[in-house]
């Protein structure tokens, strides 16, 4: 303990109490709360795991680890803001406005690096926005991958569109039941926001191209600002036919126009 307190520079007591506050941050707490989404309203089960420090190029963030009783079951969550050592709840230092990312997930792009998709830089680019504006929250769903269609639907679009030159649309239908591709639900989304006592007041500053993840938040009297925060990548070789698609047959905002194509 002599060496941590060294190192650490804090008075002994001080490093006991620190300690204290980290051991408490790991114990689960779970709230019980009420979302509607799609016009029906449920009870979710909504537990804290843990929370800890991230050290990103784009600075410091809380990352929270959080699991709901729906479909996902899993959501990590970072945080630019303050944090409320009592109840490990972010303090933002704007309480009427907050700029929030819902990231599905993405294991070919984000952790692969594979280049039909945009995800990763999408990822990045929401961190750096929120880095600059100096607080906000990025809440990633790791089981949503394939619009939620599953990761084994999603590789298997992933080699459909390269066997056949076919488009992330395209190869999605070719597989989806009844020609459904985005089976996501957000209404974790709202779970952790009232978990975070976010009021109904915050306006909500969506850092989407996707118009779609709007209506849940109207539904829970969430209010969204009508300007979305554009989370828009150069396109490459690899991308580009896909993006026109989402433009086109997906109704996303801005992904060619706003690269002057």
């Amino acid at each position: 303990m002599d060496e941590i307190i060294r190192k650490s520079g804090e008075s002994a007591a001080d490093v006991v109490a620190f300690l204290e506050i980290v051991k408490r941050s790991m114990e689960p707490l779970q709230k019980r709360i009420a979302v509607i989404e799609g016009g029906i309203n449920r009870f979710y089960a909504v537990e804290r795991r843990g929370v800890g420090v991230l050290n990103t190029v784009h600075g410091k963030f809380w990352q929270f680890s959080f699991a709901i009783d729906d479909q996902w079951e899993k959501y990590s969550v970072i945080v630019k803001a303050k944090l409320d050592l009592e109840t490990f709840i972010p303090i933002f230092s704007q309480k009427d406005r907050l700029i929030l990312r819902t990231d599905s997930g993405c294991e070919t792009g984000q952790v692969f690096g594979d280049q039909t998709c945009e995800c990763y830089e999408q990822l990045k680019l929401a961190m750096q926005t929120i880095a600059e504006v100096g607080q906000g929250m990025i809440i990633n769903i790791p089981r949503q991958d394939g619009r939620g269609m599953g990761l084994t639907f999603k590789l298997a679009t992933l080699w459909i569109q390269d066997a056949l030159k076919v488009h992330t649309v395209e190869s999605a239908g070719l597989l989806a039941p009844g020609g459904v591709i985005d089976v996501r639900t957000y209404s974790g989304v709202i779970c952790i926001l009232k978990f975070f006592e976010v009021p109904p007041s915050c306006i909500i500053n969506l850092a989407t191209n996707n118009p779609e993840k709007v209506g849940v938040f109207s539904e829970n009297g969430y209010v969204v600002a009508k300007d979305f925060v554009p989370i828009v990548i150069e396109p490459n070789e690899h991308t580009v036919n896909h993006l026109r698609a989402k433009e086109e047959y997906l109704n996303h905002q801005g992904l060619i126009k706003k690269n002057g194509e």
